[in-house]
């Protein structure tokens, strides 16, 4: 695998307190070619054998996805994150986000199979015992057996740690007796096999690996808005007897077994996502150049073309924050042994704020793109004979699911503040304070580029940010939810705006002027896009902080923000979209 060369520590939420270069990051241009391999594999599987069966997968005809699985798992498909001595590929991150891309070719069938190789199968690769891992994970691999993940109950989404799904141990101490139900279960009506959370004697959040069988039942399949290819339902356990020995992970430990393997299902989904975006994209731009108004392709109109380049503005930078996030989970991952579940665990927290970040930008993103997508059909968008209504529908649960951008937002500043604490917030603000105080506002035209120069101004604000509400609240900050949400934003944009810059420079650095032209003009379109935001936010939060005597650092940072000289925005645009048009394509 190529990766870029490490030469700042990585941390949760590092991407604030230390600058990379383009030479320390992971693009998509250094996707390698067996990497590719592994991608054209899916595609093509997705387009001879999935989307010739949708609209017999929207019957709910689960005979056909099982087939599909099997299928899938013949093409090694399925094995991707699962080990080598288990009947897996041991593949790299990078690669397993590849095929999850192209799995959003039908995004009913994707979530069928994220559900099974994500969700389902990580918290037995990285919590099971060797018997469980032998015993399961080969079938699984294989697509003999499917897998489910009950998380979530009637009474409890978000706030999973109040499931009252019960375990009791038996007399004999061979079993525990499980008694509850779960909701939303992706894959409830055909798996074979659930990773199942359950309180051991109503207080010990537990794992569980449960087999269909006695005392298991599935309800009847959701009528959803969008995914209705896939199968979701409620399940029950009644009396449902669990060896001992299918316990995973330790009694009490749950929460480390959920929480973790849903760092990396918002990873994957993030690949997935933009896969989807770039779809609805690209439907787009063969509509619009095939459309023909007044005389005219609608591709040729100046709004149009500012819609498709927004959404590919926004393909663009999604390529470069999941990719740029993948590349270093994969490098710390080969740091350590991936058998010894507590020191995989420790990785995945180290990027609990970038896969948040990742899950909640992609999925809006995707929103988004679908929505413009749509709106560039006019009144075809809205029919069921086009392409466009079935994005939209099947986009919307990607802002829930894998939990809700609200509580990922609570989680990307509430992390990123624990980790800033260890790491040195007070030394990180006292040089924001000595560049803001001693710099004097951005000039209108420098030597620095004028994303970089974003990057680091929106980089002092976020801290001043964090810095204020820390010493503000205290205590009290965890109920401040619109106070958090507001830092997150400022987060969420700043680690997008520095990815895809960081990414645009290697473009630049190993690419012909002519081909890093556009790709710069990205750049430069999302960092005006991204700054201003940045400042809306911190302007926000400086208003909230009034009362508490801390505003100045966090306005005066806004300020800075909007000192920039202006850009012709509109060029920028008509630059991406004229390329786009002519190749018919996303390209980059």
């Amino acid at each position: 695998m190529s990766q870029a060369t490490l030469k700042t520590p990585v941390t949760s939420g590092s991407f604030l307190f230390a600058d990379q270069g383009p030479d320390e990051i992971f693009t998509k241009e250094d996707v390698s070619e067996e990497q590719q391999l592994f991608a054209r594999t899916a595609e093509q599987f997705m387009r001879d054998e999935v989307v010739p069966l949708a609209e017999q997968l929207y019957t709910k005809d689960w005979s056909i996805t099982r087939k599909l699985l099997r299928q899938a798992g013949e093409l090694d498909l399925l094995r991707a994150d699962v080990p080598e001595q288990y009947g897996g590929l041991g593949l790299d991150k990078v690669s397993s986000a590849l095929i999850s891309e192209q799995m959003a070719l039908n995004a009913s069938f994707a979530a069928t199979v994220s559900a099974h190789t994500g969700i389902g199968t990580l918290p037995i690769v990285y919590f099971g015992t060797p018997e469980q891992r032998a015993k399961y994970l080969p079938r699984i691999a294989s697509g003999e057996m499917v897998s489910a993940f009950c998380l979530t109950e009637p009474g409890s989404g978000s706030d999973a740690l109040a499931a009252k799904t019960k375990a009791t141990l038996s007399g004999d101490g061979k079993h525990y007796i499980l008694s509850g139900q779960k909701m939303w279960i992706t894959n409830g009506g055909l798996a074979d096999v659930f990773i199942v959370f359950a309180k051991v004697d109503g207080e010990k959040f537990t794992a569980f690996i449960v087999e269909r069988g006695p005392g298991v039942t599935s309800g009847h399949d959701e009528k959803k808005l969008g995914l209705d290819g896939s199968s979701t339902t409620a399940i029950t356990f009644e009396d449902c007897r669990v060896p001992v020995e299918n316990v995973l992970g330790q009694v009490g430990k749950g929460h480390v077994v959920a929480f973790n393997t849903l760092n990396f299902g918002r990873l994957k989904l993030g690949n997935r996502n933009i896969g989807l975006a770039k779809i609805a994209l690209n439907n787009a731009i063969s509509y619009a150049n095939e459309r023909h108004q007044f005389g005219r392709a609608i591709a040729s109109f100046g709004l149009i073309k500012r819609k498709l380049a927004d959404m590919a503005v926004r393909c663009y930078v999604g390529d470069a924050v999941t990719f740029r996030t993948v590349g270093m989970v994969d490098r710390a991952l080969e740091a350590v042994d991936q058998n010894e579940p507590m020191q995989v665990m420790k990785v995945i927290e180290q990027f609990a704020v970038e896969c948040s970040i990742i899950k909640v930008w992609t999925s809006e993103t995707l929103g988004y793109v679908a929505d413009e997508s749509l709106q560039t059909y006019g009144g075809y968008g809205y029919s069921k004979d086009y392409p466009a209504e079935r994005i939209v529908r099947d986009a919307r649960i990607t802002r829930i699911y894998e939990g809700t951008n609200e509580i990922n937002r609570m989680l990307v500043t509430t992390r990123l503040l624990k980790s800033a604490a260890e790491g040195g917030l007070e030394v990180a603000f006292q040089n924001t304070l000595k560049a803001v105080n001693g710099s004097g506002r951005p000039a209108a035209s420098n030597n620095i580029s004028l994303v970089e120069s974003k990057v680091a101004e929106g980089k002092r604000t976020a801290i001043a940010a964090l810095h204020a509400i820390t010493h503000s609240f205290g205590e009290e900050l965890k109920e401040q939810q619109e106070v958090l949400a507001l830092v997150a934003d400022i987060l969420i944009d700043l680690y997008t705006m520095e990815s895809v810059w960081l990414r645009t420079r290697k473009l630049k650095a190993t690419q012909a002027e002519e081909k890093s032209r556009v790709p710069h003009d990205i750049a430069t379109l999302y960092a005006c896009e991204a700054s201003d935001r940045i400042a809306v936010n911190a302007r926000n939060l400086a208003g909230v902080l009034a009362g508490r005597n801390a505003a100045s650092e966090v306005s005066e940072c806004a300020q800075r923000l909007f000192a920039h000289a202006p850009i012709d925005t509109v060029a920028l645009r008509q630059n991406v979209a004229d390329t786009l048009i002519s190749a018919g394509k996303y390209v980059w």
